[in-house]
């Protein structure tokens, strides 16, 4: 179960800065066109972000492949996956850590890279034994520059290492039906998996290209599906205005950035679990929210940690950020402070260590609104599959929401598109399609470089 709450986000808490339960009624009419225009998609066949859950021909090929590779006897996965193809799975292993050490599942260790650092890709392959790794490389398009250069690299090491058993330790993610990933396995039978055409990277952890990874670690996956699933009933089982917290948290987002001029949003997870997600959070708001020059910036922090680092800034800083704290209800394990002795300490005396941690958050959250400084929780009621995946539904429907009240198309990303064609101009690539960018690039070749 996960629980709202804004208290801190309303004018009764932090004066005329704030704005009124009345604010977000006012935008009755608006949240009820974006509860249409989603479904309108959804029924369309244009996002599957609600119905790929239930694939269960998804979910079998899922588990029917790791079971191979496990017969095989392979002991590690590598992921190779940028941006979204890696984001979830690592959210995941890090907020899961303790049920995968714990399980009796079969499970692999599974490493990532989510960049194309030459160092550290170099000192994650002299580790492996090739004999005992899949290496899979996963693309939503197929033909992501970083995981194609570093396929070439690992094939090329594979094939000097264990000459014609090198196909057996690839495996492809990506789309069904098109991209070089696609048509490398098809060619050469390859082990490969689809990604829906209709859920877009930053979207994928409901997708092979995270769930695979996830199984391989041990995780249940169907319990993490049954938390998307249930989310999505309940949040689109009642209206927009009907104590909705996913539209309410859109709508005041969307009030603080357009009436307020908060333009930072803070996603401050106060769990060492949790830190992954806020890297997760933050692509899925960045990159669906951040176009036509609108949209507030996202901000991951983590407490207590970056209350010695952060908070100054929050507390003192300009009167321009909107915070949200995630915590647990449950952390699990805990310890009893004993501090029996140290008359200085004795109000500590018996408390537990989370009380010491979530009383921390509560002073954060008071003393941001006796400055008149916004801020709503939410409360997780412990970390398992099914909460990660309640988690990740309602940020996966927060976002698009508050897109459309933003009038921005929540599921494109113009701008990561004409970065990659300058990357491919300076790689060498020649392609009729980048004249713009051919004729910006000879500009800006010509102005001299400002070095010291």
């Amino acid at each position: 179960m996960i629980n709202f709450n804004f208290k801190f986000a309303l004018k009764p808490a932090i004066g005329e800065n704030g704005i009124s339960y009345d604010d977000i009624k006012l935008l009755k009419e608006k949240l009820t066109d974006a509860k249409n225009n989603l479904d309108k998609l959804r029924k369309g066949g244009a996002i599957g972000l609600y119905d790929v859950p239930e694939d269960k021909q998804m979910i079998q090929d899922i588990k029917n492949m790791a079971e191979i590779f496990f017969s095989k006897g392979i002991k590690t996965l590598f992921v190779f996956g940028m941006g979204g193809s890696s984001l979830g799975a690592i959210f995941l292993r890090n907020a899961l850590n303790q049920t995968i050490n714990k399980t009796e599942n079969k499970k692999m260790n599974v490493l990532f890279s989510e960049n194309i650092d030459p160092a550290y890709l170099s000192s994650n392959l002299e580790k492996l034994n090739f004999e005992e790794t899949l290496f899979c490389f996963v693309s939503k398009s197929g033909s992501t520059i970083e995981v194609v250069s570093q396929f070439f690299i690992v094939k090329e090491k594979l094939e000097n290492k264990i000459k014609n058993k090198y196909k057996e330790h690839l495996m492809f993610i990506t789309d069904k039906k098109s991209g070089f990933l696609r048509q490398f396995a098809d060619d050469n039978n390859l082990s490969v998996l689809d990604i829906a055409a209709n859920v877009g990277g930053r979207y994928s952890i409901i997708t092979a290209g995270s769930l695979f990874p996830a199984y391989c670690m041990g995780l249940d996956i169907d319990k993490f599906l049954n938390g998307v699933i249930s989310a999505r009933d309940g949040i689109l089982g009642r209206g927009p205005l009907d104590a909705n917290p996913v539209y309410t948290a859109a709508s005041i987002i969307y009030l603080y950035y357009t009436k307020k001029n908060r333009n930072m949003f803070v996603i401050n997870t106060y769990s060492d679990y949790l830190n992954e997600f806020g890297r997760w959070f933050r692509q899925l708001f960045a990159e669906s929210l951040g176009k036509d020059l609108k949209s507030p910036t996202p901000i991951k922090a983590a407490g207590a940690t970056d209350q010695h680092s952060q908070l100054q800034l929050y507390m003192d800083g300009p009167q321009d950020k909107l915070s949200c704290f995630i915590c647990l209800k449950d952390y699990g394990l805990d310890y009893n402070i004993n501090s029996e002795g140290y008359e200085k300490y004795d109000y500590l005396n018996g408390k537990k260590l989370s009380e010491l941690l979530l009383n921390e958050l509560n002073g954060v959250e008071l003393a941001l609104a006796m400055k008149g400084r916004p801020s709503f929780r939410i409360t997780v009621d412990k970390i398992d599959e099914f909460t990660m995946g309640e988690l990740s539904f309602i940020c996966m429907e927060m976002v698009p929401v508050l897109g459309n009240l933003l009038g921005i198309n929540p599921f494109d990303q113009p701008g990561v598109e004409k970065v990659k064609k300058f990357a491919y101009l300076l790689m060498g690539r020649l392609d009729s399609s980048f004249a713009s960018e051919t004729e910006e690039l000879k500009r800006l070749e010509k102005i001299e470089d400002v070095e010291y």
